[in-house]
């Protein structure tokens, strides 16, 4: 059964009765979102693109044996969910698919999806994994080198930043989290830093342009502390996602696979009462069962 109740970003309460060591194997399917490839992450997610033929529906059918989790990007929810919906009909409870958006930018949710499938091996279950994507999510830093803020939303950028943007050759740096960053790029000044000496525990994945702009593999590089840096393909709508019509997007994310594993997955989890998957928060994204509504109500009966 399709849990449509997860689609929201879940922010559920974290519960339970301890680690759960049950290991089964757990699928990722990136729902009209391209893997990017990553140092240190070798697994790739299943994919369904949004507008898959028939021939790719069934070969994911083949594939799929197991619950899984899809990500699904929040741009273009609407239509990713209508293929979910057909691949949930054609698999007539076979497995069961968690379903969660995620907010991030195009080229970070490319990251996301790859981390997640590199996760999955060690997720007690679908539901637990589904859990875990949030946690994901911080384990990326995500930066943009942009011609202009003018129109930005998020980082909100400050009153002269947006004046400066009017300027010709105008270059700027933005990262949304954890703490908003809007600075601009002077040829004359030093580069904001977003990571200190990190070449040893992240790498970065990079995309897209800026006209004008040279080098800017060595720019980011100093920018995330000496990290690698890989240029990719830009995923469709990097720019548009910023607000601007060029944009060069930088996700920096941790190499260390099993590292990362641990932290993300060390949650307290319980069975579900329902359908018996551990997972950490309510509802449970697998079946939608929230057992503190359901004790509610049995207390309000009695």
């Amino acid at each position: 059964m399709l849990s449509l109740s997860a689609v929201a970003t879940r922010q559920g309460k974290l519960q339970g009765r301890g680690p759960v060591c049950v290991v089964q194997n757990t699928n990722v399917i990136a729902v009209g979102i391209e893997p990017a490839l990553l140092v240190g992450h070798e697994s790739a997610p299943l994919t369904l693109p949004i507008d898959a033929p028939k021939d790719a529906l069934t070969e994911l059918l083949d594939e799929l044996r197991e619950d899984a989790v899809a990500i699904l990007p929040a741009g273009r929810l609407e239509p990713a969910l209508r293929r979910l919906h057909v691949l949930q009909s054609a698999l007539d409870g076979r497995c069961r698919i968690a379903c969660l958006q995620t907010e991030l930018s195009p080229l970070a949710a490319s990251a996301l999806v790859r981390l997640a499938a590199s996760v999955a091996p060690e997720a007690p279950s679908a539901a637990l994994l589904a859990d875990a994507v949030p946690a994901l999510e911080h384990e990326l830093l995500v930066a943009a080198v942009l011609p202009s803020v003018l129109r930005l939303r998020r980082p909100k950028p400050p009153f002269g930043a947006r004046l400066r943007s009017l300027l010709p050759g105008a270059r700027f740096l933005v990262s949304p989290e954890p703490e908003p960053v809007v600075a601009s790029l002077r040829r004359a000044g030093a580069v904001p830093t977003l990571l200190d000496d990190a070449r040893d525990e992240v790498a970065v994945v990079a995309a897209g342009r800026v006209r004008g702009l040279q080098g800017p593999a060595e720019l980011l590089g100093e920018v995330f502390g000496g990290a690698q840096i890989d240029e990719v393909d830009a995923p469709p709508g990097l720019a548009g996602r910023w607000r601007v019509t060029q944009a060069i997007e930088a996700v920096a994310y941790p190499i260390d696979a099993a590292a990362m594993a641990r932290r993300v997955l060390g949650l307290q989890a319980a069975p579900c009462p329902w359908c018996g998957e551990p997972h950490a928060a309510l509802p449970c994204a697998l079946c939608g069962h929230d057992r503190n509504r359901a004790l509610t109500r049995q207390e309000i009966a009695v």
